[in-house]
């Protein structure tokens, strides 16, 4: 009985909810899922063309400016708005973008409302180096001087800034994806958008905008996002210099954690596209259990891995988080000394750095160096496979401890447990 007096109420909320959508659907404005910002003489009948048939063969509903817009409307509002109403945004940063002033001007609207509301955005780096982009090298800092004659500096300087931004969100680099096989590319970008146009099941029921005026609706939608959060959280965040161990060492410690069925944080995850990666870098190390440094020979040169690093030590220090630093095929000695490679290059970073940070990764660098950890030289006559399973063993021991177990839904007094 208390069950029908639950079901129908809800079955008439269900009906009268979808009718209200269905006549807010009807009147609503025409939005898009995806707005495609691209230089037309690079990539319109090739790159963009392929990828744009892609989505819509896939069911997004996808702004094109050669196809969206109707006759005899201006292009520069209604593309504006196009980007405001749509959800995500991909802009296609090609070698002539920047010559375009309504591509600046179609990147600036996308930064500004990524920024502002949230907007998703999945750039493609389209042949391009992203740090050209992001410093305004080569190609574009030639448009962009250009374009100073001709327009106001403070819209020039706004177009930097965008150039800037969007070079900071992880994306597609074309020449690394698949060996630059462009059909794979659009593969995973189709993939990745149906991904994010998806909700959760409760989400897509037509009375959910009614359901959340409910107190108790409210709380079990919570909990279940909540419990969702907690089971991707990272266990254990890897740290290491690319040129190094990327291909090597690196990957098969990756694939031997995530094998035992440790959660491991992984720059190339697509999860991460349309993120800030340094805010993701510094949120992963804040809330992982066990952070593995990897020290090789050219780590302490870049100022990502000292600054990564730094924050694993404050970690440490303030929540107690594990560190188990592997020195790969170098001295603990060198590292805590600061001596040989690790101190010209920490001589280096003396002189472009302010005293703070430069304090700050030197602190770090000594702190781990005289920490406890393992070194390939000493282990096994430097058989890594051997070394490898003595980190799966040791992380798994940490990872073992009790940890708080996830709360039970919240159920009303007057609802009995089955």
């Amino acid at each position: 009985m208390n069950s029908l007096a639950i079901v129908l109420p809800l079955a008439h909320l269900s009906m009268c909810a979808y009718r209200f959508l269905q006549k807010k659907k009807s009147t609503a404005p025409h939005n898009y899922d995806v707005f495609l910002s691209f230089r037309g003489g690079d990539t319109r009948t090739g790159f963009t063309d392929f990828l744009y048939n892609s989505l819509v063969a896939a069911g997004v509903h996808v702004f094109r400016d050669d196809d969206a817009l109707p006759v005899g409307k201006q292009i520069g509002p209604e593309i504006l708005g196009a980007i405001r109403s749509c959800r995500i945004a991909i802009p296609i940063i090609s070698e002539q973008y920047a010559q375009s002033k309504w591509c600046l001007r179609e990147l600036t609207e996308i930064m500004d409302c990524h920024r502002h509301h949230g907007k998703s955005v999945f750039p493609i780096f389209y042949k391009v180096d992203v740090v050209d982009v992001g410093r305004q090298r080569g190609n574009f800092e030639e448009a962009l001087c250009k374009h100073e004659m001709q327009f106001s500096t403070k819209e020039v300087l706004e177009w930097r800034e965008a150039l800037t931004s969007v070079a900071r969100i992880k994306g597609w680099i074309s020449e690394t994806v698949a060996n630059g096989h462009e059909g794979e590319l659009v593969n995973m970008v189709v993939a990745k958008v149906s991904s994010e146009l998806k909700t959760t099941w409760i989400e897509r029921l037509p009375m959910f905008p009614i359901l959340m005026s409910n107190d108790y609706a409210k709380s079990v939608h919570r909990c279940l996002l909540e419990k969702k959060r907690r089971e991707s959280k990272w266990q254990v965040f890897l740290a290491f210099r690319g040129p190094d161990t990327r291909f090597g060492f690196a990957a098969y410690l990756y694939i031997s954690l995530v094998t035992a069925g440790i959660r491991v944080f992984n720059d190339n995850d697509t999860y991460l596209i349309g993120k800030d990666v340094a805010h993701e870098i510094r949120n992963a190390i804040d809330h992982c259990e066990v952070s593995i440094p990897i020290i090789s020979e050219n780590y302490a040169s870049s100022p990502w891995c000292l600054n990564e690093l730094a924050q694993m030590v404050e970690s440490k220090r303030i929540k107690g988080q594990e560190i188990l630093p592997i020195f790969y095929k170098v001295s603990t000695s060198h590292v805590r000394n600061l001596s040989h490679f690790f101190g010209e290059c920490m001589l280096r970073h003396k002189k472009l750095v302010d005293t703070n940070t430069y304090e700050r990764w030197e602190q770090a660098l000594r702190e781990v160096g005289s920490s406890k950890g393992w070194a390939t030289e000493k282990i096994a006559n430097g058989h890594e496979g051997l070394l490898v399973k003595r980190v799966v063993k040791e992380v798994s021991r940490l990872l073992n401890n009790p940890r708080t177990r996830d709360p039970p839904i919240p159920i009303p007094k007057h609802i009995s447990r089955m």
